[in-house]
């Protein structure tokens, strides 16, 4: 997962936490805070804080979206109002796992057999996970010819993402892949999966591809009616002229 961008700021009441997540799904992400825990998680960004000072739930806590500049805004109270927090600029800091935190309660009762699904969920997976904090990649760090996307106005983009979609795009680098090395690669593929006994096959036995050949959509006539209408109008217009 990754580690996003974030900043951290704060008056006398609140803590309000910046979170940059450009690629996120913003119908699917988490939030948990309780004293000097912090995490928020939308896939594939993952961030987990330790605060300098404790938080609270009081119901006064606020969030929101700036879609354009995908940016999620999240105040939070302090549990004591007027408490100043120190090294809010210590990313670092705020990033590693507390170095002490027990996983498992030291005294369990004998005999009890069924563990909540719950529990089981959390001791699966690692929430003290090792964060770095997030780098911003400048355009003058790539490539000048490796861009994608509408327009060729993309770069940068997939490097972040690498792990998420492996298995989605076939070209390993491509944020470093020139665009004439991406289309030899994928002529390569292509050649690669052709299958003659599929072509054949396609080339003989067409009568699915001959009824889609065939088929009118219901927008040709419509066209043809609006062309003919068009037509008939400026014929009319003309001989008003005359």
């Amino acid at each position: 997962m990754l580690t996003p961008a974030f900043d951290l700021s704060q008056d006398p009441d609140f803590l309000t936490i910046a979170i940059r997540v450009p690629y996120a799904r913003v119908s699917e992400f988490d939030v948990y805070f309780e004293g000097s825990d912090f995490k928020f998680y939308a896939k594939p960004y993952f961030l987990r804080l330790t605060l300098p000072g404790r938080i609270v739930e009081n119901g006064s806590e606020q969030g929101s979206y700036d879609a354009d500049k995908g940016i999620f805004t999240i105040r939070l109270p302090k549990e004591t109002p007027g408490q100043h927090f120190e090294g809010l600029n210590m990313l670092t800091a705020l990033l590693a796992p507390r170095k002490s935190r027990t996983a498992k309660p030291l005294v369990e009762e004998i005999g009890a057999s069924e563990i909540p699904e719950e529990v089981v969920d959390d001791e699966e997976f690692d929430w003290e996970i090792e964060q770095t904090p997030y780098e911003e990649v400048s355009e003058s760090a790539l490539n000048p010819q490796c861009h994608y996307g509408f327009g060729n106005l993309r770069s940068g983009v997939l490097q972040r993402l690498q792990d998420e979609l492996s298995d989605v795009i076939d070209i390993k680098d491509p944020d470093f892949t020139p665009a004439a090395e991406r289309r030899q690669k994928r002529l390569a593929a292509e050649l690669a999966k052709f299958d003659p006994d599929h072509y054949l096959a396609d080339f003989f036995e067409d009568e699915a591809i001959e009824q889609i050949l065939k088929y009118n959509p219901w927008w040709t006539d419509k066209y043809s009616k609006m062309t003919a209408f068009l037509e008939k109008s400026q014929e009319q217009e003309n001989h008003a002229t005359l």
